[in-house]
């Protein structure tokens, strides 16, 4: 199936028609003309209507600028120095060249501008002002170009972001299986085991049988806690829900809290990393410190978030073994972050850095 003609590519909107409407100037000025001056002037319209639009599909930039620039001198001479406006039409297509290329882009606009100026014995400061739209049509392509590169690296930040939740996700997934397999797995041979054996002494032991059976009870009960923590840890708020559930599951602990800082809404992958690890943080707090006292502090800086959680507790050291500490690097080491802390009889204080975008907007504080 053949291609449908498109005058200008897709996606670029109605922008490059809209330009067109300028080419009214040298058609009207052509009719002021006579004889064959007027007629080369309007079939000048030709070559330069083709060239602007073969730069928006071919890479010759250059070569298109030097056609431009020549048939819009030829406009000056006949028309005036109005005309060079028209070196708008070449401000795109500048912007996509890119070291000598483009010097030689502007320099052809400007020997151009200088010839004229020559050709109608200008003065200086007459030239000077013929070549302000020249000047202009070149301040412009740097800034359709600098536009162009802050388009480019917002994608590839949309991509890097995007990666990072991809990372996230397949952290948690595994996360989740190895606690699907430590955890859960191990109760649920202990629930198969106890119960064979609880069948076999139903007619040589009933009391030992029974006692098996409670034991599978109880060992049911806490997979099936376990499982709701499961369940609740897979829901990610954000860092202000998160901060507010942490300091009610301090309460319920009986630890007296703080929270000092203030809260900024990040990218979505960011903003996981820094929940999960709020949260399992507290959560070695309550589960393994003894502590009576605990403080979760937020800064900012220029590069990021700094958060720290501090207790009165044991120390890690006397604590369970592993305390999570490990999953929480992978965690912040996805997004280059860094997780530090100091144990000892004094209590533990961890401290997360979450290296953030550009981009950041105050949405609450927590006090």
């Amino acid at each position: 199936m053949s291609r449908r003609f498109a005058v200008f590519p897709e996606g670029l909107g109605r922008e490059p028609y809209t330009i067109l409407i300028y080419m009214l100037f040298p058609l009207i000025g052509a009719f002021f003309l006579e004889g064959m001056e007027r007629m080369f002037s309007i079939l000048l319209l030709a070559p330069f209507l083709f060239v602007y639009r073969q730069s928006y599909w071919r890479n010759s930039y250059l070569v298109f600028v030097i056609v431009q620039a020549i048939i819009i001198g030829f406009w000056v001479y006949m028309f005036g120095p109005v005309f060079f406006w028209l070196s708008a039409f070449s401000s795109n297509m500048i912007s996509l060249l890119s070291g000598r290329k483009r010097i030689a882009a502007v320099g052809v606009y400007i020997v151009v501008g200088i010839v004229y100026g020559v050709a109608k014995d200008l003065n200086i400061v007459q030239i000077s002002m013929s070549l302000v739209p020249i000047l202009l049509a070149i301040f412009n392509a740097y800034m359709i170009s600098s536009r162009r590169k802050w388009n480019e690296s917002q994608r590839e930040l949309e991509k890097a972001h995007s990666r990072i939740d991809e990372l996230v996700k397949q952290q948690e997934r595994q996360r989740i299986g190895r606690d699907l397999h430590d955890t859960l797995g191990q109760k649920l041979s202990m629930i198969t085991l106890k119960t064979e054996l609880a069948e076999k002494l139903l007619v040589s032991d009933t009391e030992r049988a029974a006692g098996e059976l409670r034991e599978v009870i109880t060992i049911s009960r806490e997979t099936l806690t376990q499982m709701r923590e499961l369940v609740e840890d897979l829901d990610t708020g954000t860092l202000v829900d998160e901060l507010t559930a942490s300091r009610q599951h301090l309460h319920s602990a009986g630890i007296n809290s703080e929270v000092n800082g203030e809260i900024h809404s990040i990218n979505r992958g960011y903003e996981k990393i820094a929940v999960m690890a709020i949260r399992e943080l507290v959560t070695n707090v309550v589960k393994h410190s003894a502590a009576s006292w605990c403080q979760i502090n937020i800064a900012r800086s220029v590069e990021g978030v700094l958060i720290e959680v501090a207790d009165n507790g044991k120390g890690i050291d006397e604590a369970v073994p592993n305390h999570g500490m490990t999953g929480l690097q992978d965690r912040i080491g996805l997004i280059n972050g860094t997780i530090g802390w100091k144990s000892g009889k004094e209590g533990t204080v961890v401290q997360l850095f979450i290296p953030l975008p550009k981009s950041i907007e105050k949405v609450g504080v927590v006090s």
